[in-house]
């Protein structure tokens, strides 16, 4: 990982944004980037009012600056904009590696809008921050299906959490198939031993998938529908960072984020990584 892009709105979240990406920096050894995209207001104002707009920005930006400066063993530069937010930051999305914004300036504990809108369209892989930690990730689960796509999210909780002893990857089994066959007469015992059976084969399932990262990565199937039990999983767990994989779509602007993975960014109670997989897509 060797560009580290961190999105700040200069809102009380940003230093905690930026402390965030600043630790990964140093962690990767590489430098780190901070980006203020200010919108003009949609009303016009007279244009001595808007550059003292632009100024007051300017000047709330170089203080943050010189903040994560003051904590830095890194290089970091400061780019202030005016334009689009979601659009510059997609558009700049391409020459990173990763990018790091905050959950919504109105609710802490909320994805916002934008962080949705950029972890469905963004080129690079996204951090959305919630919690300010004041160590490197320790306790990172990575949510997997099985595929091949899921498998980066396992990659990227690595790299994020490249300080703790193991990362768990977890993997859900829905319950849709057993309350059809409920509904079509199947007796509760049955089904309990259906269960219990297909439960033990995602287990093997799941085992054979992280064998490639040896000790590193630990198992875990959880019972019931994905968003929830992954969250549930992560509170019990006191868990730091969440992970799971999108497919982006090559030649397009489309972005397979997925319903699973975008019910989970706004469940789980810590950090959420959404792990970009090149997309084999292309338009006809």
């Amino acid at each position: 990982m060797n560009r580290i892009l961190a999105a700040v709105d200069l809102s009380p979240m940003s230093r905690r944004v930026a402390d965030r990406a600043r630790r990964l920096a140093e962690g990767h050894r590489t430098k780190l980037r901070l980006v203020h995209v200010w919108e003009q207001p949609d009303v016009p104002l007279p244009d001595d009012m808007l550059e003292r707009l632009y100024l007051h920005r300017q000047s709330q930006a170089e203080d943050l600056l010189t903040w994560i400066n003051a904590r830095a063993r890194c290089p970091v530069e400061l780019d202030v904009r005016s334009g689009n937010v979601g659009m510059d930051l997609t558009r700049m999305s391409r020459r990173a590696d990763l990018l790091v914004t905050g959950t919504s300036s109105v609710d802490q504990t909320r994805v916002g809008p934008l962080t949705t809108r950029l972890a469905r369209k963004s080129h690079s892989s996204v951090l959305s921050v919630r919690r300010r930690l004041n160590s490197p990730y320790r306790r990172a689960i990575a949510a997997v299906d099985l595929s091949d796509s899921s498998a980066r999210a396992v990659d990227l909780a690595l790299e994020l959490a490249s300080e703790s002893e193991a990362v768990t990857a977890v993997v859900s089994l829905p319950s849709q198939d057993e309350m059809i066959l409920s509904e079509a007469g199947v007796v509760p015992e049955q089904l309990d031993l259906v269960r219990r059976k297909r439960i033990s084969l995602l287990e093997e399932r799941l085992e054979k998938f992280v064998a490639g990262w040896g000790g590193l990565v630990r198992t875990r199937v959880l019972d019931g529908p994905p968003a929830e039990t992954v969250a549930e999983f992560a509170r019990r767990r006191n868990a730091d960072l969440v992970v799971l994989s999108s497919r982006g779509a090559a030649n397009s602007s489309m972005v397979l984020l997925g319903s699973v993975a975008e019910a989970t960014m706004w469940t789980v109670p810590c950090d959420v990584a959404i792990a970009r997989v090149p997309g084999r897509f292309r338009r006809p």
